[in-house]
């Protein structure tokens, strides 16, 4: 790294030419390269760092400043012929590298291979062979007092100001025998660098450490005494610091503050050279020789601390700063240096790790899925990040910290977004295997909400209602002569059901997905819990230790269960009449148990109709609003983080997660979301106001509502996105679903006078007189007897069975539940001594019983298909389609077909029953 005598290196430059034009960057770059060797690049730049020095020289216009500089560095800048002229040689500034001086001993390949290892340490053992490797770089500026400038100051001054934001020492070149004098001796110079540096120092976050050496060389000497010369200078020189004006903060500071001053005297150039010669060598130690005492550079690094892959930017905007005459704050330039800088280097790397990225992305789309892909893209993140620090090491921290922060947000969302990429394909497969899971939980909830609705009693006329309640049942009051025959719903505990009814959905949801997150699946009655690790399927392998991957694909399919779930609804209400009409037939046609009921008297036809259209009413309210939202769960996260992935708290524990856990594990796990029900103030009031079956419910006006589509949903508000019927749409689906209500009544009546086989009042008195003789003759023998009983059971069981559920409608509560009892007991007693059936016969049985198809009990028969291509979650059944009428009662697209009717299968039941 370092420039030695006789060795090819790279000529001056003109930095800024005499219009006060500075070399561009890109320039300013390549001068830097080739002056270090041309080889590396940017990489040898950016080794150097601040490890350099700058050296400027000012003086009088031929005052021989160009001369000293290359006797002193073995520069090659232009000196004046004065064989030909007198005049202006420098224009502007010129930049060069200095060379050193190998000892005699040292060949040239031993000095260069020292120097270039030195230079790649922090710390070295020889500091003088550490500060050969710091490149030194000259800088050689135009006379002062020159014809050509003739009064004008600003170019001179504005070169001094750029001489001080760069250069760690200044040299002013004088005349020994103009010592005393005013203009001679450049006092007007040294007036305008002591103005322009105070204007440095007088920024408040200024280095106050940060001052420049100012070294006065007194060229031709030819006294014995050099203490009377210095002092004289010094005295000059507090004179112009006390003439100066002068910040507040510096009125009592003395010119030390600012500089540190160091004198030197050379011999005559001409009558002295072999002196002259003997006094550059050894003056060029002061610069070369850290163990010498008059060593200048008591700090490695340049003391403005600007890295040398930054300086042709620093300049440049130094220059533009200073050729604008503003204010120059040297702070805020290493500043913008920094930010500039770091914002490039940043660039750089976010280019190069999205490439790298969409290199697994062409993978991927090729049907290659990589194993472990977030541990080798988090390793690669480490590397860019270490990348960055060591390329920005040098600059403002504050800057550097604040852009790696930026940096770390780019290459975690290209991360993610990666891992997105590959978690969709993996959900897929999650989601079928989640599909009828998430159906029957759907469809359970549903089965649930329609048997606690017949638990609901109506408010009755003959239970006395007063006229403030009526008052509160819309505002109407029902006339005397209806209050027997009305049946008024009780409002409060349907709402409360119907947000029992979201409530118990969402946890139901939630924990089928929590088998996402490694926890026990959900486990229902006949079906095992799905595990930890088994919902992967095929790919189960690839994110067996992926815990980002696996996070990922929780958060993909959570977000497709709860679109599908959404969409689920939506379906239903959008076909909401022939929804709860669906549910009115289950409650009407099917028992608590599940298992199918027929009437055999109007009256137990009437009886059950009012609580199936309250059962069909209440669900309608469920379709009003949907109440479930994805909801960031950070109570949870903690304990969370102490149980993902089987439990591994070793692994991630509360205390420790931050160091052992990745980027992109530690946002995914911030950003994992859980189902929640929507209960603000003005959700919990979103309610219908329930009064007879026979009236349509009131539609909750009075609520706040936010527009739909709007981003902004506060507390006190509801969501327009979420609202699922309109009150037209309710009063439309109310008018329909009575309608259709009606007819199915008209269907069930004509099936019960279809099937009634009334015999007149006295052919059974006609038949025991008639028959007497042999009804005794019957009773007197078991045998005959018993065939008798066997018969009357095999031929007429369907008759038996019709009666007595006749006898359940038409008789008294007391009596019925009194026979039941009976009967019960007399099963009991029967269980006691005839054996249970063994496993075999009851599973032929269970068999034979699922093939005829009588008691099989399915909420959803139908699958719906959303218009985006996705997996159906939430539509199909696990359970066989039922061949019983009011199958698939909550299907938002019903099957209105003869033959899935609730009378045409009535009929044919009846029809068979009575053939037998």
């Amino acid at each position: 790294m370092a420039a030695y005598v006789n060795s090819v290196a790279a000529k001056d430059i003109h930095l800024i030419d005499d219009n006060g034009q500075l070399l561009s960057e890109k320039e300013m770059t390549e001068f830097f390269l080739t002056a270090l060797g041309g080889k590396g690049g940017k990489n040898t730049l950016h080794q150097i760092g601040v490890n350099y020095h700058v050296v400027g020289v000012f003086g009088g216009q031929s005052s021989g400043k160009s001369t000293l500089l290359n006797r002193l560095f073995h520069t090659q800048f232009q000196t004046m012929d004065e064989s030909r002229r007198r005049g202006q040689t420098t224009k502007g500034a010129f930049l060069a590298r200095a060379k050193f001086e190998r000892d005699d001993e040292q060949t040239e390949e031993e000095f260069t291979t020292r120097a270039a290892a030195m230079a790649t340490r922090e710390s070295s053992e020889s500091k003088e062979t550490s500060e050969l490797s710091s490149p030194l770089f000259v800088l050689d500026f135009e006379g002062t007092d020159g014809i050509e400038r003739g009064e004008d100051q600003s170019f001179e001054r504005k070169l001094s100001l750029f001489a001080l934001s760069v250069a760690d020492t200044l040299i002013i070149n004088m005349w020994a025998v103009d010592v005393g004098r005013y203009n001679a001796a450049n006092m007007s110079l040294l007036r305008t660098i002591f103005e322009v540096n105070l204007q440095l120092f007088a920024h408040d976050r200024y280095v106050k450490e940060e001052k420049p050496t100012l070294l006065v060389v007194l060229r031709d000497f030819t006294e014995d005494d050099t203490v009377h010369y210095y002092n004289t200078v010094r005295q000059s020189l507090d004179k112009i610091w006390t003439n100066i004006v002068k910040p507040e903060a510096f009125q009592d500071a003395s010119i030390d503050a600012l500089f540190n001053l160091r004198f030197h005297i050379l011999p005559h150039y001409k009558l002295q050279r072999p002196a002259f010669d003997k006094a550059i060598k050894d003056f060029s130690r002061w610069f070369t020789v850290p163990s010498s005492d008059h060593y200048l550079f008591h700090r490695r690094e340049m003391f403005r601390g600007v890295p040398l892959e930054g300086i042709p930017s620093y300049l440049s905007n130094c220059w533009e700063v200073i050729s604008n005459s503003k204010d120059l704050d040297i702070p805020t330039q290493r500043e913008m240096l920094a930010r500039h800088r770091c914002t490039e280097v940043k660039r750089t790397i976010t280019s190069t790790f999205e490439e790298c990225c969409r290199g697994y992305t062409e993978r991927l789309q090729n049907g290659e899925l990589v194993p472990q892909l977030s541990k080798m893209l988090d390793s690669e993140v480490e590397r860019q990040v270490y990348q960055f620090r060591s390329e920005t090491k040098l600059y403002n921290p504050t800057i550097v910290k604040d852009t790696l922060a930026e940096l770390e947000e780019n290459l975690l969302t290209a991360e993610l977004k990666l891992l997105q990429q590959y978690a969709k394909t993996i959900a897929v497969e999650v989601l079928a295997s989640l599909d009828t899971t998430i159906s029957v939980s759907v469809d359970g909830t549903i089965r649930w909400l329609l048997q606690e609705t017949q638990m609901v009693p109506f408010i009755t006329g003959n239970q006395g209602v007063d006229e403030d309640r009526e008052r509160e049942l819309n505002g109407t009051r029902i006339s005397k002569s209806h209050k027997i025959n009305t049946f008024i719903m009780d409002s409060n505990k349907c709402n409360k059901l119907v947000f029992e009814f979201w409530s118990r959905l969402c946890r139901v949801l939630q924990a089928d997905l929590d088998v996402l997150y490694n926890k026990q699946g959900h486990q229902r009655q006949g079906q095992e819990p799905k595990r930890p690790g088994t919902i992967y399927g095929r790919f189960s392998a690839l994110v067996a230790h992926d815990l980002a991957m696996q996070e990922c694909i929780g958060h993909v399919v959570m977000d497709a269960v709860y679109q599908k779930v959404c969409h689920r609804f939506s379906s239903m209400a959008e076909n909401a009449s022939e929804t709860i009409h669906q549910a009115f037939e289950r409650i009407l046609t099917r028992r608590p148990d599940g298992t199918v009921r027929f009437f055999n008297t109007i009256k137990g036809l009437q009886s059950a109709e009012p609580q199936a259209r309250q059962s069909g009413l209440v669900l309608l309210g469920c379709l009003l609003y949907y109440r479930l939202k994805l909801e960031h769960n950070e109570a949870k996260n903690e304990s969370d983080e102490n149980n993902i992935h089987g439990g591994k708290k070793n692994i991630i524990g509360s205390s420790n997660i931050s160091s052992n856990c990745s980027r992109a594990v530690k946002h995914l796990l911030s950003e994992r979301r859980s189902l929640r029900v929507r209960d603000n103030s003005a959700e919990k009031r979103f309610f219908f106001h329930y009064t007879t079956i026979s009236e349509p419910p009131s539609y909750p006006t009075d609520v706040p509502m936010v527009t739909p589509g709007s981003a902004v949903v506060s507390d006190d508000t509801l969501d327009g996105d979420c609202i699922l019927l309109s009150q037209q749409a309710v009063q439309r689906v109310f008018d329909l679903y009575t309608q259709k209500c009606e007819f199915t009544m008209q269907t069930q009546l004509r099936n019960i006078e279809s099937g009634k086989q009334n015999l007149p009042a006295w052919v059974l008195p006609a038949l025991l007189l008639l028959g007497w003789n042999e009804l005794w003759y019957v009773l007197s023998s078991p045998i005959l007897l018993l065939i008798v009983v066997i018969v009357t059971v095999v031929f007429f069981r369907g008759f038996i069975i019709s009666q007595w559920e006749a006898f359940e409608e038409t008789a008294p509560t007391w009596l019925v539940l009194a026979v039941q009892t009976f009967f019960r007991h007399l099963q009991t007693v029967y269980e006691s001594v005839v054996p249970p059936l063994s496993g075999m016969e009851r599973n032929a049985e269970a068999v034979i019983t699922a093939d005829n198809g009588d008691n099989v009990d399915s909420i959803s028969g139908v699958r719906h298909r959303d218009p985006v291509r996705s997996i159906d979650v939430t539509a199909r059944s696990s359970e066989p389609q039922s061949k019983s009428p009011a199958t698939s009662i909550l299907r938002p697209h019903g099957d209105l077909s003869p033959s899935s009717t609730p009378g045409s299968s009535l009929v044919r039941r009846m029809n068979k029953e009575k053939n037998m």
